[in-house]
C-alpha cells in the first residue's frame, strides 16, 4: 500500500517483537528502513507477534492500523484510527475490536479485512494459532463496522484446521478464480500455502436489497431436478450459474437483460454438454447487475 501517500507502495511489517516495521518504497524501487510505526509518540509494541493491516477502517480516505498479537499480551485486536494526512499518518490512543461487545482474543491472531460476502461492506477473517481461521460479518456500515457473530469458516463441511507444527494460521482473501466472489488463502507454520475456492457465507445480509431474499431452489436436495425461483426489482442484467465446489462453472442458466418480475428456471442436474454431473455439492449464483446471491444444491443420485 502507498503510505505516505506518493504514489509509490511502501511495505508495513510486523516483526516477533511486537513492534511494527516501515519500510518507504523509493523513486528508484528500492525501499529503505522508517523508524518503527509510533501512536502517541511512542513506538507501538503489542507484546509478541504483530500482525498489522492498514485499511480506511472509517471510509475517511486515510488508512487506519489494526494489529493482531500473541498472547503474551492481551489477546486483543487493536485498532487505531489515522488523524493525520495521507502523507503523514497521525495514531493516538487504540481501541479494540469487540464481537457481541467483547474484544476478539484469538491467539496470535492475523486480521484480515475484506467484504467476504459480497454486500459491499467490509467483514474481518482472522487466522490464529491452533490452525482455524474465523468470520466475523460486519452488521454495521462500512464506515462503522460492528461484528456480532464469530463463525468458524469450513471446507466441504468441517471446519478449517492444521494439524499441530502446521499452526499459526496465516490468512489472506481475494478473488482467485475470478467468479465475483472471495477466495482464501492460508500459510501456516511449517512451509505450506493452502488455497480453498470459496462462497459467500454471509449472515447479516446474505440476500442482495435487489432481490429482497426472494431466491430459492427446490426442491434441494434433488435428484432429477431443481427449479431456481428469483424475483428482481427493475429491469437489469441477469446472470445465472451453477459450479461446483472447485468454483468452476459447469452451466451457464441465464444470461441476458430481463424486465422486472418473477423468473423460474429448471437445471436437471447437467453440465454445458448436457451431461449428467456426479452427486454432491454444488452451488447457484444469481447476479443482478452488480449485486450477486449464491447458495447451494445438492445432488442426491
Amino acid at each position: 500500500m502507498d503510505f505516505n501517500d506518493d504514489n509509490y507502495v511502501d511495505l508495513i511489517a510486523g516483526d516477533r517483537l511486537g513492534t511494527i516495521n516501515y519500510f518507504r518504497r523509493l523513486a528508484n524501487g528500492d525501499l529503505t528502513a522508517e523508524p518503527d510505526i509510533i501512536a502517541n509518540g511512542t513506538t507501538i509494541d503489542v507484546g509478541y507477534n504483530s500482525a498489522p493491516m492498514l485499511v480506511d477502517w472509517d471510509e475517511d480516505g486515510l488508512l487506519d492500523l489494526i494489529v493482531g498479537n500473541s498472547d503474551t499480551s492481551p489477546l486483543r485486536i487493536r485498532l487505531y484510527l489515522n488523524s493525520g494526512t495521507a502523507a503523514n499518518y497521525t495514531f493516538t490512543t487504540y481501541s479494540e475490536i469487540l464481537c457481541n461487545g467483547t474484544p476478539i482474543a484469538l491467539s496470535r491472531c492475523i486480521p484480515h479485512v475484506t467484504d467476504l460476502n459480497n454486500d459491499g461492506k467490509k467483514d474481518l477473517v482472522c487466522g490464529e494459532d491452533y490452525g482455524h481461521v474465523y468470520y466475523y460479518e460486519n452488521t454495521g456500515t462500512n464506515a462503522n463496522p460492528i461484528f456480532n457473530q464469530q463463525v468458524m469458516i469450513e471446507a466441504n463441511g468441517v471446519p478449517i484446521a492444521f494439524p499441530s507444527g502446521y499452526t499459526d494460521t496465516k490468512v489472506w482473501c481475494n478473488d482467485w478464480n475470478e467468479d465475483g466472489t472471495k477466495d482464501i488463502i492460508l500459510g501456516n507454520y511449517m512451509d505450506s500455502v493452502h488455497l480453498y475456492i470459496a462462497y459467500p457465507i454471509g449472515i447479516a445480509e446474505h440476500d442482495p436489497a435487489i432481490l429482497q431474499g426472494s431466491v430459492c431452489a427446490a426442491p434441494n436436495p434433488f435428484t432429477q431436478s431443481t427449479q431456481i425461483n428469483y424475483t428482481i426489482q427493475h429491469n437489469a442484467y441477469v446472470h445465472l450459474s451453477i459450479f461446483d465446489v472447485q468454483g468452476r462453472v459447469i452451466r451457464d442458466l441465464v444470461s441476458r437483460e430481463q424486465t422486472a418480475g418473477t423468473y423460474s428456471v429448471n437445471w436437471s442436474g447437467d453440465d454445458e454438454c448436457s451431461n449428467k454431473v456426479v452427486s454432491g455439492v454444488y452451488f447457484y449464483r444469481l447476479q443482478v447487475d452488480d449485486q450477486m446471491f449464491m447458495d447451494k444444491l445438492v445432488i442426491l443420485q
